[in-house]
């Protein structure tokens, strides 16, 4: 019972916002962090219980796009520097980067090369993308999908931070990231 009025109080916390943009023309090239669309054009916007349920029927891609920790600046060029774990939904693969508004040609196509190696080409294939709530990274990383030809992909807004306050199963996630 406890669990049901979590979902349904997260249901209710993650309802649109009304003062939430609209959607840019293209990828947003402004702060990631902030206040997100409602909508995506050519994909579809789910939340937690509706995620839950497209993963327990198997077959979805889940992507996280947080961006990979960075080495601190002005740490000596040889001294050691763990990130911090990143724990992210289970079953999760975590293409960091991949929601900046801008790619280098080359990040471009290896994102896009990984899309089409996770989904073995399938572009009927679901995904759903996600980082963090207020994050212009997923919105971008589903954007870009959809860009590529996807046609069945998921915006999923309350990223990380939702699916943790509703008790699923998290991991540790390793990030994949294009050569730099």
């Amino acid at each position: 019972m406890r669990r049901a009025w979590l979902l349904l109080a997260l249901l209710v916390l993650s309802a649109a916002d009304p003062a939430a943009p609209p959607e840019p023309g293209g990828l947003w090239t402004g702060p990631l962090q902030g206040p997100v669309p409602a909508t995506i054009a050519g994909g579809k916007v789910i939340h937690t219980s509706e995620l839950d349920a497209l993963r327990r029927q198997g077959g979805l891609l889940v992507i996280d796009v947080s961006p990979a920790p960075r080495k601190p600046e002005g740490l000596a060029p040889n001294a050691p520097w763990m990130p911090p774990a990143h724990r992210d939904i289970a079953g999760s693969v975590w293409l960091a980067e991949m929601g900046r508004g801008v790619l280098a040609p080359a990040e471009e196509a290896w994102h896009r090369a990984r899309l089409a190696e996770l989904t073995r080409g399938r572009l009927e294939a679901p995904i759903a993308i996600y980082c963090h709530p207020r994050c212009w990274a997923s919105w971008n990383a589903a954007k870009r999908a959809i860009g590529y030809g996807y046609r069945r992909v998921y915006w999923y807004p309350d990223g990380i931070e939702g699916w943790r306050a509703a008790g699923l199963p998290m991991a540790t996630a390793e990030p994949l990231l294009p050569p730099s």
